[in-house]
């Protein structure tokens, strides 16, 4: 009965400080497995309670009344509290502690603050692949993260930003990159890089456009001339096959066979 009426009192003091517009509000990022110090709400109080929040669920963190502190069970050994002003040390912070936190002040729902922590995981180093690099071919190169979610992704050649050309774009999501008709001046060193609030990482590829040969349109315009030079040849030697083969008369009228 006890932990239901402090249950619903918290309830109450949360919801009496979403209707206030007095309190003071924070937004924080931060990576999975650091660090986090939520700010406290004023230098001089005698009671402090700490409480976080998402959709669905409250949960008290720790109660602080005239130097004797309470801390739940889930926060213990991860949080510290400054009592000088209140603030809260949160430690390894996981995706789960993405939420609301709300401290107030001698119970005072005016004398509250709410820091909105939203927990990030830092991004690997990307992988590049490509589909092939064949000259006059279109080219993608893929940029993957295997790990974390990229809020951005960047593509850069040679350390400079991609020059504005109708043989370049991108997939919407910037994460595949398209070389129409690719070039022999396309060749050269293509680094992505992946953005998210907490960091980011990058990797190089070398791309290298192959040809079919030094002239390979010109080689290409010789394969239907070379068939038919090919057919005519065959013909050629089928009729000549055919005349070693031809039936004619001798002079006495009969069959005989040409022997060439």
């Amino acid at each position: 009965m006890k932990t239901f009426a402090f249950s619903l009192l918290r309830l109450l003091q949360f919801l009496a400080c979403s209707a206030s517009a007095q309190y003071e509000k924070d937004s924080i990022v931060a990576a999975i497995g650091s660090s986090v110090l939520l700010p406290g709400m004023d230098k001089g109080f005698s009671s402090l309670q700490w409480d976080f929040s998402k959709p669905g669920k409250i949960l008290p963190i720790l109660d602080y009344n005239e130097g004797h502190q309470e801390t739940c069970n889930l926060y213990k050994n991860r949080v510290e509290l400054n009592k000088s002003d209140g603030s809260l040390l949160l430690k390894d912070v996981r995706e789960g502690d993405t939420g609301r936190y709300k401290v107030t002040v001698d119970l005072d729902p005016i004398r509250t603050r709410i820091v909105t922590l939203t927990v990030f995981d830092p991004l690997p180093t990307p992988t590049i692949s490509s589909n092939y690099s064949l000259e006059h071919h279109t080219v993608m190169l893929n940029c993957v993260v295997q790990r974390g979610k990229a809020h951005s992704v960047q593509w850069t050649k040679g350390r400079l930003a991609l020059p504005a050309h109708e043989r370049h774009w991108m997939s919407e999501d910037n994460r595949t990159l398209f070389i129409w008709n690719a070039r022999k001046s396309d060749s050269g060193y293509y680094t992505c890089t992946v953005v998210n609030p907490v960091g980011q990482n990058n990797t190089t590829y070398q791309l290298s456009i192959k040809s079919y040969g030094p002239n390979s349109r010109g080689q290409f315009a010789l394969v239907p001339a070379i068939v038919v030079c090919l057919a005519m040849l065959l013909g050629v030697i089928a009729c000549s096959e055919r005349a070693r083969n031809r039936p004619i008369h001798n002079n006495n009228g009969r069959m005989a066979l040409q022997i060439l």
